[in-house]
């Protein structure tokens, strides 16, 4: 058996190869056996959340203009956004982890449930995100795709040599698939790097509602007519 000389954390046996999987893998201290398709494979649904998000984004963007220039609250459309993002990763999460459920026992399912979505999350607020820089769909699935190639890459235990690189631990979907490890092949319930999806999705919904908030303009409702027959205006332009 061929074995890197390494000290991780975590050593990951794929096909009869001992590599490192990252030595930010702080996870049980112990070796663990999985096929290679278990583990690349997880994130798959990130690119149909991605691009879902941000076809939606683009096509109802001047719609969105318009209903916050007639005065409709823009946190009611900034709110129908994050309730659309959170129904397709909910959604879109739980048919892939079915599947999966039904071809592979992992320790931890429950824990596995809740870090599935995490990822897709996170490509969903990206392509939100996205919406407001690429002119087309073709860009922005070109790009979605891309992103997740860049991202899922470095991560492979099996094709990479960088798996254990601290530049690894800063891409999009590190958070969630050392959390999917943990709760397919240990006892050890950890949702610390769970914090590192929550910070890629606050800051991708972040900067999308802050373009849309500095793009948009709201109308107050004419106020009530004066004596003289004069209708009031309240407060204008905001």
């Amino acid at each position: 058996m061929a074995e890197l000389r390494r000290e991780p954390d975590v050593v990951l046996r794929v096909r009869g190869v001992r590599k490192a999987f990252g030595s930010r893998q702080v996870l049980c201290g112990a070796g663990l056996t999985a096929r290679a398709g278990q583990v690349v494979g997880w994130s798959g649904r990130t690119v149909l959340v991605g691009f879902l998000m941000f076809s939606t984004a683009r096509r109802t963007r001047a719609f969105d203009r318009r209903l916050a220039a007639a005065g409709y609250p823009r946190a009611a459309l900034i709110a129908a956004k994050l309730t659309a993002l959170l129904t397709a990763a909910v959604l879109v999460s739980a048919y892939a982890t079915g599947w999966m459920l039904l071809f592979w026992s992992p320790v931890q399912p429950l824990l596995l449930g809740g870090a599935v979505p995490a990822v897709a999350l996170v490509y969903g607020a990206l392509g939100a995100c996205l919406a407001l820089f690429l002119p087309g769909e073709v860009e922005g699935l070109v790009t979605i795709i891309t992103v997740s190639i860049i991202d899922l890459a470095p991560q492979n235990p099996v094709a990479a040599t960088t798996a254990d690189s601290p530049l690894v631990g800063l891409l999009p979907s590190y958070g969630s698939l050392q959390t999917s490890l943990a709760a397919g092949y240990t006892h050890q319930a950890t949702l610390a790097p769970l914090t590192h999806s929550a910070v890629w999705l606050v800051a991708a919904a972040g900067t999308s509602a802050a373009a849309f908030l500095s793009h948009t303009r709201t109308y107050a409702s004419p106020g009530p007519r004066t004596r003289n027959g004069a209708r009031h205006h309240g407060g204008g332009r905001r």
